[in-house]
């Protein structure tokens, strides 16, 4: 661990203190090459790791003498996890309603963030309506909102994110035994946690990796921003005030605005916080190329112990799922098609939407199938998962299948 004052030109910084997200750097692994990379690092972290080995330049093994903390954690999650309800509805059922609760929570959601960046005081009624309607879809079955919230919306990428971090924070919710009103704080405080971001200039959410070291402090300062936007909008809880302000706070205290640790936060800070990091890398925000789900659930997992609470991260991935709603997957017989549902029963059998045949060609009229069916069946590999692939390699637009062929009856 070194103290970024002490770093020079031609170090190899290969790590962080923080997930790469909440830097402008773009990758976790870089040479240092100029005083602007110097004083970036120095502006946004507390410590990096070296490697002396890809260095071009000595490195003192005086400057790893810093003493490391205890990374052990005592989870106060444990304290509020109970056992989550059965779902009331079946896929089928819910996703027409769902459908048109997206949309319209799409709609609001996009009049809120504007009223924000005009000044204008938010309709907190109206917040409180949106987010009670999708909580009452998560409730009955939470698959159908969490696949449409997946659905990249190119024309306003701030509101697609607060809404998939609102639908993927009621589920976590959900997933987590809360209560309805409960979910519906947590989903407001998830709705809202970035409307801070409506008093950033857009150069900067544009083109953030080459901010400046006083963009990144402007950049910062939405935190703050947010939760003065949400206090001075009467009618709405402290946790939702909380959410804004410290979605960016970590639990070593490695965060911002105010270097809280895990126990200073409200629970469903901690909860923001995690989904917000996943649904960021997971999408092009920032200019950054999406990560595999997969692979964002594996850093979440190795950034654990210092960024966010341990158990909820083993619990969010437990939520997801090895196969999280949107993927695109093969199957052992050939086949090719998109993860729309998930039993919590059996997780490594979901419902997929069948897309390409044996051959890899177009299928006419998708169809979903329920491999969870076929378990005894005497040909049952064939209806196992094999992989996860890129939607591109086999040119399959998700995002139309989702949209123009759902909902269809299960065989």
């Amino acid at each position: 661990m070194v103290d970024p004052k002490s770093l020079k030109k031609g170090m190899y910084v290969a790590e962080l203190d923080r997930p790469w997200l909440d830097s402008p750097f773009l990758f976790q692994g870089f040479r240092i090459t100029n005083a602007e990379e110097l004083a970036q690092l120095d502006a946004v972290c507390e410590y990096v790791f070296v490697d002396a080995k890809k260095s071009v330049v000595p490195v003192s093994s005086q400057l790893s003498i810093v003493p490391t903390k205890s990374k052990k954690q005592t989870s106060r999650a444990a304290n509020y996890i109970k056992r989550a309800a059965p779902y009331q509805t079946s896929f089928e059922q819910e996703y027409p309603r769902a459908r048109e609760i997206y949309n319209i929570t799409c709609e609001n959601a996009s009049n809120f963030y504007n009223d924000a960046k005009l000044g204008k005081s938010l309709r907190v009624a109206r917040i409180k309506h949106t987010v009670s309607s999708l909580v009452d879809s998560v409730i009955r079955h939470p698959d159908a909102l969490m696949l449409l919230s997946s659905l990249q919306d190119k024309s306003d990428q701030a509101v697609s994110h607060a809404i998939n971090v609102c639908a993927l924070s009621v589920t976590f919710g959900r997933f987590l035994g809360f209560k309805k009103q409960q979910l519906i704080e947590l989903g407001a405080g998830a709705l809202l946690h970035d409307i801070g971001e409506t008093k950033v200039p857009d150069k900067i959410l544009q083109d953030f990796a080459n901010c400046s070291t006083e963009e990144i402090q402007q950049y910062q300062d939405h935190t703050t921003y947010g939760a003065a936007i949400l206090y001075n909008s009467k009618g709405l809880p402290d946790s939702v005030i909380s959410v804004a302000r410290d979605h960016h706070e970590r639990a070593n205290g490695s965060g911002y605005p105010q270097h809280l640790q895990s126990r200073q936060l409200h629970p469903y800070t901690t909860i923001v916080s995690i989904v917000d990091v996943y649904d960021s890398i997971t999408s092009d925000m920032y200019g950054r190329p999406p990560m595999p789900c997969t692979d964002a659930l594996k850093n979440i997992y190795a950034w654990r112990e210092d960024f966010f609470d341990n158990l909820l991260v083993e619990k969010f991935i437990q939520c997801l799922g090895i196969y999280p709603l949107g993927s695109v997957i093969e199957l052992k017989s050939g086949h090719i098609g998109i993860v729309i549902s998930i039993n919590p029963q059996t997780r490594l059998l979901p419902k997929v939407l069948l897309v390409r045949d044996q051959h890899k060609q177009p299928i006419e009229q998708p169809k979903i199938i329920n491999l969870s069916l076929f378990v005894n069946n005497k040909n049952k590999h064939h209806y196992e998962i094999a992989h996860v692939i890129k939607a591109e390699e086999y040119s399959i637009n998700v995002r139309h299948y989702l949209l123009q062929e759902l909902p269809l009856q299960s065989i």
